[in-house]
């Protein structure tokens, strides 16, 4: 029994001390890499540009070696992501087998994507739909290359005339005036009689200049103006058209002319006739 019971301890001391070589080898030699894993953007958007991917794969990008077993790394990758202005939401984040095991960190997250560019002075502010503002800020000579993709068509249109200063990256830019501007360019996005309309003008919004003007002003490319007046939310709708009745004026004139201002220096989609200088 004495021999039987030294066997038995032999043979599970001899296993355990196998089973722990094993998960050494494993986790030095098999499941520690060679180099940092590489993050990867598992959903990026159409709009994203590679320069922004790239900001964004660089903010999450772990630095020194760690095992394909240390959940530490996925946690902290979460958190440094969760800082990040671009990130609405982090749906997952995962380590996954490239050329090797826990090689590459792949991120699957929602991204608040650029609605408008807001002007504050001298500067362009990105915001998103919601009117956060993002981190990119630009200067005038810049605008072209944000405004328009590789094939000519508008990315965003330029909101000017807030009334409060922007907040920190990552925060929302207070204002109905803005709110109003995030509005009518959501609503203008995609339409084709509208790539002709540069800049959303909140600077009379409420009537704070003039009462009796237009509260919002669309500006073409050519220069001329589009008096659209109250945000298309607005409650008051005995007072102006509703805006679909001003949308469908811009299709119709587009389709008339080519040009939404109707060769006019202005029109005035507020009422029920479409008006211009005489």
């Amino acid at each position: 029994m004495i021999l039987h019971l030294l066997i038995a301890v032999i043979f599970v001391s001899a296993a355990v001390s196998i089973f722990r070589i094993s998960q050494i080898y494993v986790d030095r030699r098999l499941a520690f890499p060679t180099h940092p894993p590489k993050a990867v953007l598992t959903n990026r958007p159409a709009w994203m540009s590679d320069f922004l991917a790239e900001q964004i794969v660089k903010s999450a990008q772990p630095i020194g070696l760690h095992s394909a077993f240390d959940r530490q790394l996925l946690l902290d990758t979460a958190n440094a992501l969760k800082s990040n202005p671009w990130i609405r939401r982090i749906n997952q984040i995962r380590r996954v087998y490239g050329e090797g095991p826990g090689d590459t960190i792949e991120i699957d997250c929602q991204y608040r994507a650029p609605v408008a560019l807001v002007q504050w002075g001298d500067y362009y502010w990105l915001v998103d739909g919601q009117g956060v503002k993002l981190p990119e800020q630009y200067a005038a000579e810049q605008l072209p290359k944000i405004m328009f993709g590789s094939d000519g068509r508008m990315n965003v249109r330029i909101i000017e005339g807030v009334a409060h200063a922007p907040p920190e990256s990552g925060n929302r830019w207070s204002g109905d005036d803005l709110s109003g501007g995030l509005e009518l360019a959501r609503l203008l996005c995609g339409q084709d009689y509208a790539e002709q309309i540069r800049i959303i003008d909140v600077s009379n919004f409420g009537g704070r200049r003039d009462d009796r003007e237009a509260q919002i002003v669309l500006v073409t490319q050519f220069n001329t103006q589009i008096r659209w007046g109250r945000p298309p939310s607005a409650k008051d709708g005995f007072v102006e058209v509703a805006a679909s009745a001003k949308l469908a004026a811009l299709q119709n004139i587009f389709r008339q002319d080519k040009r939404i201002d109707a060769h006019q220096p202005w029109i005035d989609l507020r009422f029920d006739r479409v008006t211009c200088p005489e």
